[in-house]
């Protein structure tokens, strides 16, 4: 009876399989809403969560390559795909809360919580460990924000219920989460859910002010070390758009194999993080983020690039261009004694030396996959010369032609 009670090693690699599918499905449905939402708490968090989404995705695996489980899409019902792809139809912030968190990720949690029960964790423990240390932490975090933020974007977003009800009529469809759940007569679409993917232009808070490039002015960084501070950090926060960047890459890339979503969910997660760095250190001078202005055309002008092209610009001529300025700010901060700065820009050098690796890696393979009769040295001459022409930021061409 005890042997009955519990799943046998193939009903667990289903499961496991399931728990992946889901996570790798909610990756890219937040990475591609990434640019879309414009409450900036919630822009942070979800840039949080694409990473930590796709970590629990690698995770379960690893945990299927050692259960003799290699091709991870095997046994994934139909169901699921449309699930998956339907959660992508989001209209708003609140559709997209409403459903990717209080419907699957907290279906998710669910289930981590119970699947300890279900498996023999004196064979199983490297599951157990996995689901305990990690994915249940981590989505209890996840789901915990949701429902604390989610009143704020409900009010502001009329609608939301029908969505969320047509989400989890879907999921239940596919016999929940694990798929072992009384399923449901399929549930009736509600209208007005037209894919909105991939955003064209990144959004912000009504309101707040859009930079304007003929004002930006950078201050000498020796004859005026404070208006340089802040003038660089105020462009620091402003990395936010590159990370808007690379999550919809991470969406309009669907034919890459998983380790390259898994190195970009990384990737964009960093750049939040340098936003983030950027925000922290304004607020320390002064400022609120809603007070600096946005540059929200660079992810404008990037996105009238193929998506390729975006990866290839940004790993292999952005982040490189930048190097020089980075550690000449360093050592600035540091002979002036800004430890605060110093530290900021040394870890966000560290990471864009791990972000110009994967451009070396991954290039090749972006051209190859999507048919470019192009070599990876060809497209980053092409597409620096279209940087010096079309970015608004002077700092960028200055990079670009050697002035740092």
């Amino acid at each position: 009876m005890e042997a009955q009670s519990r799943l046998t090693i193939e009903q667990n690699v289903l499961v496991l399989k399931r728990y992946a599918f889901l996570e790798r499905s909610l990756t890219r449905t937040l990475a591609g809403w990434l640019a879309g939402v414009p409450e900036w708490e919630a822009k942070n968090l979800i840039g949080l969560h694409i990473w930590e989404s796709a970590d629990a995705a690698e995770a379960l695996h690893g945990r299927l390559r050692e259960l003799r489980a290699h091709n991870f899409e095997r046994g994934i019902s139909d169901g699921l795909h449309t699930l998956a792809r339907e959660l992508d139809c989001a209209a708003h912030t609140a559709d997209l809360i409403a459903t990717a968190y209080l419907v699957v990720k907290k279906a998710l949690l669910a289930a981590y919580r119970a699947h300890t029960g279900l498996t023999w964790e004196e064979f199983d423990n490297p599951t157990v460990k996995i689901i305990r240390e990690k994915l249940i932490d981590t989505t209890e975090k996840q789901v915990a924000w949701a429902e604390a933020f989610f009143p704020e974007v409900a009010a502001r977003y009329p609608g939301w219920e029908a969505w969320q009800a047509y989400i989890a009529g879907l999921l239940a469809v596919d016999g929940g989460v694990t798929g072992a759940e009384p399923r449901q007569e399929p549930p009736a679409r509600p209208a007005g859910h037209a894919l909105l993917l991939p955003w064209k232009t990144c959004q912000r808070m009504p309101g707040w002010p859009i930079f304007d490039p003929d004002t930006d002015v950078e201050p000498d960084r020796q004859a005026e070390p404070e208006a340089h501070r802040l003038w660089r950090f105020k462009h620091y926060l402003n990395e936010m758009t590159a990370a808007e960047t690379l999550a919809s890459i991470l969406w309009m890339t669907p034919e890459m194999p998983w380790e390259f979503h898994y190195n970009v969910a990384r990737h964009q997660w960093d750049e939040v993080r340098h936003s983030q760095l950027g925000q922290l250190r304004v607020q320390q001078l002064g400022l609120q983020v809603s007070e600096v202005p946005q540059v929200v055309q660079i992810y404008n002008v990037m996105m009238t690039l193929p998506a390729v092209d975006q990866y290839a610009l940004l790993t292999t001529v952005i982040e490189p261009n930048g190097m020089p300025e980075k550690v000449a700010n360093r050592e600035h901060w540091e002979k002036i004694a800004d430890e605060v700065s110093a530290a900021a820009v040394s870890y966000d050098w560290s990471d864009e030396n791990f972000h110009i690796r994967w451009g070396q890696k991954w290039t090749p393979v972006l051209l190859q996959t999507y048919g470019y009769n192009e070599t990876p040295e060809a497209i980053k001459a092409r597409t620096e010369a279209w940087l010096l022409e079309n970015t608004p930021v002077k700092m960028q061409k200055r990079m670009a032609t050697g002035e740092y």
